[in-house]
């Protein structure tokens, strides 16, 4: 679970980080996509 945070609060970062709202955005949705990915690999 500390992994998902992590990836959660380093996601937000990436989004507030980024130019343009857009980028935030698809930078979120990646990060956020990876984490969930991670996480399913750690747990299956």
């Amino acid at each position: 679970m500390k992994a998902l945070f992590f990836s959660m609060a380093l996601a937000a970062g990436l989004a507030l980080w980024g130019s343009e709202p857009q980028s935030g955005i698809d930078h979120l949705m990646a990060a956020s996509s990876f984490a969930g990915q991670q996480v399913y690999n750690i747990l299956h």
